[in-house]
């Protein structure tokens, strides 16, 4: 069979400027080797009155991609848009980035968005939440509420829309970046969660997402997964028409993200909702219906009609949309490949000892164990059991009462929670971290997380995804013997996490050194690691790092600690989580089998 995408559909293009990237050697350039300047007409690339570069969506043409590949530094991309894909619904500028089509808001239903980061999930949402008017293409003009409302007439979108114009639609928003929470609010749990409270919801939410011992603690001195449950009930007890929640899941464990979607979907069964997430396992229990959002980054986004939860995600993971006819990906995100685990032969090992522990409040034993050369180990366990701790005692950040770590070796440590606090470009930051010469420009880091595109941007604008990756590629760039990552997946998509896996292994294997990842994706977690070593214990109070394992019996013992019970999705291979007490779950927990994969 040869492609799905039929013969007949017609490709149009759009250029994107980069107008801060715009010099005047690539004004000339695109002047000169437009091909509609060169055969004479008068609607290729031009300068606006303002002095900015400028060609308009309907000239643009396929050849006008040779005029973006002799331009230095991306200043211009050239994208195909797939024809007849939708209305226009916003556009940010001449040539920025433009959103096709909104998802459709369902009373009583959760409606989940699912794709890359760039395409426009949270442009949409600010749509949705009223706080970005849609300007259907024309930066230049308010095109008034009716004019929108008739671009959408008979959808679900149209009814939705009329309400936002009538100003009777309440909607809150739970936004991605929980940590700027820090930033906005100085009291205490129980107070933030106290002053939003329109429901009479607080303690039943505190007790739900296990926050009640949390509550007369400052915002400002909880954990990320802490902030992000506390982030989620805050929206919660809001008594909305609308509720927007951006990644819910980021720095949650499994159970936690379990637990945090089945009370999303609760507390909204009267209302509207929906919910962008990266992570498969949280948006499957989570949403009743999907959309996929596909585009290019940073270009354009298309947003699908509605799928029922399980085909969208499964198509997403194809990179085909079915009943659109729609490639939006080469190759398929596949989870039937299998790891290549660490060869038997390589025999240097990093040993640890029994090592302990404690604080205030928290004590942890660490069991002894060994980090092969070559291999990745595995960290899983719930939040609040140690394994930052652990990855700290190896790094020398933090010293054992009890145990000694009697090898010296070089660490590269990449923290949980990223502080973007570096003041200039990403450029600067590699070459005043690791030098001009470094690891990264001498392999293929820099290109394999994508970096030249965010080269010349300033770190401290940098999105979640973006600033994950840079902080990623600086401590694998960085020449070390043991490399400890400590949650690299919050904030990646689904491609971009895959695309890491590869990239770990590849690096890990190449260079001969050991690694250690903490981890919550189940999905990740299984393609990356050689060994899994499992915390448990009582959150918050005591810690045990078990000895590693190997990958499989790792996550089924885990599961068991959570009481959380997978099955094996027969089309992608994907795990997907069995409903409690559902016959699946019944006969798998019988079994002691918790990781049908």
């Amino acid at each position: 069979m040869g492609d799905p995408t039929t013969a007949a559909q017609k490709d149009k293009y759009v250029a994107v400027i980069d107008q801060e990237k715009v010099t005047d050697e690539v004004r000339d350039i695109a002047l000169k080797y437009d091909p509609l300047n060169q055969a004479g007409r008068d609607e290729g690339f031009h300068l606006t009155d303002n002095g900015e570069l400028h060609i308009d969506d309907e000239a643009v043409i396929e050849e006008h991609r040779i005029v973006a590949n002799k331009i230095p530094n991306d200043a211009i991309e050239i994208v195909r848009l797939p024809a007849e894909r939708g209305e226009l619904v916003h556009q940010f500028g001449d040539n920025g980035f433009r959103l096709y089509e909104l998802p459709g808001p369902a009373e009583g239903r959760v409606v989940g968005l699912l794709g890359p980061n760039g395409v426009g999930k949270s442009t949409a949402l600010g749509i949705l939440s009223g706080s970005l008017k849609p300007n259907l293409g024309d930066s230049a003009v308010d095109p008034g509420w009716d004019t929108i409302v008739r671009e959408f007439r008979g959808t679900a979108v149209q009814t939705y829309l009329e309400q936002l114009r009538d100003g009777a639609v309440r909607t809150v928003y739970k936004p991605q970046r929980i940590d700027r929470v820090h930033d906005q609010y100085d009291g205490t749990v129980a107070e933030l969660l106290g002053e939003r409270d329109e429901r009479g919801a607080c303690d039943e939410l505190l007790e739900r997402l296990d926050l009640s011992a949390l509550a007369d603690r400052r915002v400002d001195n909880v954990s990320g997964g802490e902030l992000q449950r506390v982030a989620v009930a805050a929206t919660l007890v809001a008594d909305a028409d609308t509720y927007l929640i951006d990644e819910p899941s980021s720095y949650l464990d499994v159970d936690q993200r379990l637990t945090v979607a089945r009370t999303i979907q609760e507390y909204t069964e009267d209302s509207v909702a929906l919910v962008v997430d990266h992570d498969l396992i949280t948006l499957d229990v989570v949403a009743d219906t999907v959309h996929v959002v596909y585009g290019e980054p940073a270009g354009f986004g298309v947003v699908s009609r509605p799928l029922s939860t399980r085909r969208g995600i499964n198509q997403f993971l194809e990179g085909y949309l079915r009943d659109e006819n729609v490639r939006i990906r080469e190759q398929a995100i596949d989870f039937l490949r299998d790891s290549t685990r660490y060869a038997d032969h390589r025999t240097d090992t990093f040993e640890f000892p029994t090592l302990k522990t404690s604080f205030e409040s928290f004590s942890l034993r660490i069991e002894p164990g060994t980090l092969r050369e070559g291999a990745v180990l595995g960290i899983l366990g719930r939040n609040g059991l140690g394994k930052t701790t652990f990855a700290k005692l190896l790094a020398g950040i933090l010293t054992p009462d009890e145990g000694e770590l009697g090898t010296d070796v070089s660490v590269s440590y990449k923290p949980q929670y990223l502080q973007p606090a570096f003041e200039g470009t990403v450029e600067e930051l590699f070459a005043s971290h690791l030098g001009v010469h470094s690891q990264p420009y001498e392999t293929d880091l820099w290109q394999s997380f994508d970096l030249d595109s965010l080269s010349e941007r300033a770190v401290s604008d940098l999105s979640g995804g973006e600033l994950q990756r840079v902080s990623i590629a600086l401590a694998l760039g960085r020449d070390a013997q043991l490399y400890l990552l400590d949650e690299p997946s919050a904030y990646l998509d689904a491609r971009q996490r895959t695309a890491f896996g590869a990239t770990l292994r590849q690096f890990v294997t190449r260079e001969n050194v050991y690694c250690l990842v903490i981890e919550h994706d189940l999905l990740l977690l299984d393609y990356v690691s050689d060994q899994t070593m499992v915390f448990e214990g009582d959150p918050g109070t005591r810690g045990i790092g078990r000895s590693p394992r190997p990958v499989h019996h790792g996550i089924n013992r885990f599961l068991q600690t959570v009481g959380v019970t997978f099955r094996k999705d027969p089309t992608t291979g994907r795990p997907r989580a069995n409903k409690p007490g559902s016959q699946k779950d019944r006969e798998q927990k019988s079994s002691d089998n918790y990781y049908v994969v």
